[in-house]
């Protein structure tokens, strides 16, 4: 298991080093989606599903980039 934690943050590293624009562009899209939209919504209940199910896509979004960057890198 540790062996998994320090591979991924390996793995991690090298995406960021090799698609920065990639990275930034998802955290840029995330923060704005998860911090700032739900400032504008009114209704207390909507700003709150809306902020967990933005954070829950942006990870899993990240995620799939992440592992389809690795794949660009290993090949």
């Amino acid at each position: 298991m540790i062996e998994n934690i320090k591979k991924f943050f390996k793995d991690d590293y090298l995406v960021k080093q090799s698609f920065p624009w990639a990275v930034n562009l998802t955290t840029f899209t995330g923060v704005t989606f998860v911090l700032l939209v739900p400032l504008f919504i009114q209704d207390q209940a909507i700003r709150e599903i809306f902020a967990w199910v933005s954070l829950v896509t942006w990870i899993t979004y990240y995620l799939f980039l992440r592992k389809k960057l690795l794949k660009k890198l290993n090949d």
